[in-house]
């Protein structure tokens, strides 16, 4: 709002600028900050067909207009874009894009009540591109649209009470799939699975109450409530036998903008603090979600292609309950902080999928779907030294999130009904940054990363049944990939520390993955030659030092 400034950085795979200025002093401000990489440039100089054949790019942009008219109002306009892209060695390109749109306008009222009104519209979507054939070139896309509005408000109530309440609407729009001809000498076949749309309303309140200096209690519930929207056709299967698409005796054909299945309820919150002395305190925490979008996640392919599912005819909300306790603990003249969590959550209608379902271009999803309760839990402890010449952050955190399958056929079970890890479940987590001020113009850090290997599901036999290769697999997340472990070094070296200069440049010298383990990002197989072979993926498998250059003005 009241001085032009901003940063810049080029290295030799990226760049970034970052820029904010007043158009009005102190009344209107403009930020604007863009990063994107030139890494293709470099792959393509690299003495390695592979990596030739390689490409791997991003772009970010972002931007915000920041408006005060006077004391009691308050107008941002912000906006996103992002796009990724990547092929690994062959002519198949993987793109990301999401772009984010909002308005928020935030009037005080009076000394008392603050008002707050938002609104929002964003897109994610990826596309998978092949041309290397002409004649099977194609192109297929996937989106997730989100718009939504909320009205929001503070109300601060004789010192003792902060109420704050409000209601709000979202609208979703899905594109499963959408399989098309790229070029006009494809001689692929169009076709698009029809959308998945909502609409989503919540009221809400939740009142914070300081009972003492030392005790102070929130209360909270919401009240949500989905509906799937029309046109949509919904086969029906036979609810005696497992749904597949001999079991279907019937369609429904819902009309455009018609509610054909709704859900709902109440979501609990409370919270409880208190302050054990004048550097601890605990906290005991409980709070219940509904999450009606679903992620939709492959972990055996070679190339993250995740979706999400709307809940529909048949797949339910997500209802979870949270139970979390605290405590924490600042000694001010030693200069560490600590803390401790623990939590536990069981949950309900979690999804999985029968052996070998397909999510690419799945316009009947609901028939390898396996619905599946879960539970989680874990401990976090954190110990932090934030300031003087050498701080540290030590952070540890033991998770698991078990899941087992509900289905009253046995031929739909996972693991015959046993509780097995879900595709997530990582129980170590540790990460530790070191940064030590060698001089007021030399700056150095070490972090080291370790977590426990992702659950996956190996083949274990193959064997012929008329002419085609059957592949008999392990129980459902039998197995782990290695476990990832990656120290990163950098040093920093300031310019000279005169106040009054057009730049305050610096460099950075860093190495990334500096003792180059192989750290698996996944692992696939393959049958040939009448077995089964196995390949393991790792990105950045090697010490990867760069330097680059920075400047604020």
């Amino acid at each position: 709002m009241e001085e032009f400034r901003g940063n810049a950085g080029i290295s030799p795979v990226a760049t970034h600028l970052l820029v904010e200025t007043p158009l009005v002093k102190d009344k209107l401000s403009l930020i604007l900050a863009a990063r994107t990489t030139y890494s293709n440039w470099v792959l393509g100089m690299v003495n390695d067909p592979v990596l030739q054949n390689s490409r791997a790019s991003f772009y970010d942009l972002n931007g915000r207009v920041v408006f005060e008219p006077d004391s009691k109002n308050k107008f941002e306009l912000s906006s996103y874009l992002s796009h990724d892209a990547f092929r690994l060695n062959s002519d198949t390109t993987y793109s990301y894009d999401n772009s984010i749109l909002s308005f928020k306008w935030r009037r005080n009222v009076n000394s008392a009540l603050t008002f707050n009104l938002s609104g929002n519209t964003s897109r994610y979507n990826y596309n998978i591109e092949s041309r290397n054939n002409s004649a099977e070139a194609f192109l297929l896309n996937y989106y997730l649209d989100f718009k939504g509005v909320k009205a929001d408000f503070d109300w601060y109530l004789k010192n003792i009470h902060r109420i704050n309440f409000g209601v709000e609407a979202n609208g979703y729009s899905v594109l499963p799939g959408e399989y098309l001809p790229a070029g006009d000498s494809s001689v692929v076949a169009s076709r698009t699975i029809m959308r998945d749309k909502a609409l989503e309303g919540a009221i809400y309140v939740d009142d914070r109450i300081t009972l003492t200096e030392s005790l102070s209690l929130s209360l909270g519930l919401r009240v949500s409530l989905f509906g799937a929207l029309g046109p949509k056709l919904i086969q029906l299967y036979d609810p005696s036998l497992p749904m597949s698409q001999t079991t279907v005796y019937d369609t429904l054909d819902i009309e455009n903008g018609r509610f054909y299945r709704t859900y709902g309820g109440p979501e609990f919150r409370a919270s409880f603090n208190y302050i054990l002395s004048q550097g601890s305190s605990v906290k005991f925490n409980y709070n219940r979600t509904r999450q009606y979008l679903h992620l939709l996640t492959n972990t055996t392919s070679i190339s993250p292609t995740d979706t999400w599912k709307l809940s529909d005819y048949y797949l339910r909300p997500q209802i979870a309950d949270q139970f979390s306790a605290g405590y924490y603990l600042d000694l001010p003249w030693k200069n560490l902080e600590f803390s401790v969590e623990m939590y536990y959550k069981p949950i309900r209608n979690m999804v999985d999928f029968k052996g070998g379902t397909n999510l690419i271009m799945n316009g009947t999803i609901e028939k390898d779907i396996i619905n599946v309760s879960g539970r989680a839990y874990g401990v976090e402890l954190m110990v932090k030294k934030a300031t003087g010449k050498f701080s540290w952050n030590v952070n540890y955190t033991y998770s698991r999130i078990l899941v087992r399958s509900h289905t009253l056929f046995e031929s739909d079970a996972i693991n015959s009904g046993r509780w097995f890890p879900a595709s997530h479940d990582k129980p170590h987590d540790l990460a530790v940054t070191f940064n030590y001020a060698a001089t007021r113009r030399l700056n150095l850090s070490f972090n080291y990363t370790y977590n426990t290997g992702r659950p996956v599901t190996y083949p274990v036999a193959v064997y012929r049944v008329a002419d085609q290769w059957v592949v008999q697999y392990s129980d459902r997340n039998k197995y782990r990939i290695p476990y990832y472990s990656r120290l990163d070094l950098s040093a920093r070296w300031s310019g000279n520390l005169k106040s009054r200069k057009l730049m305050n440049p610096f460099w950075t010298l860093s190495c990334f993955n500096v003792l180059g383990r192989e750290n698996v990002y996944s692992e696939y197989f393959r049958i040939e030659n009448n077995s089964i072979k196995a390949y393991r993926l790792s990105v950045f498998a090697r010490a990867i030092p760069t330097l680059s250059y920075s400047f604020d003005f």
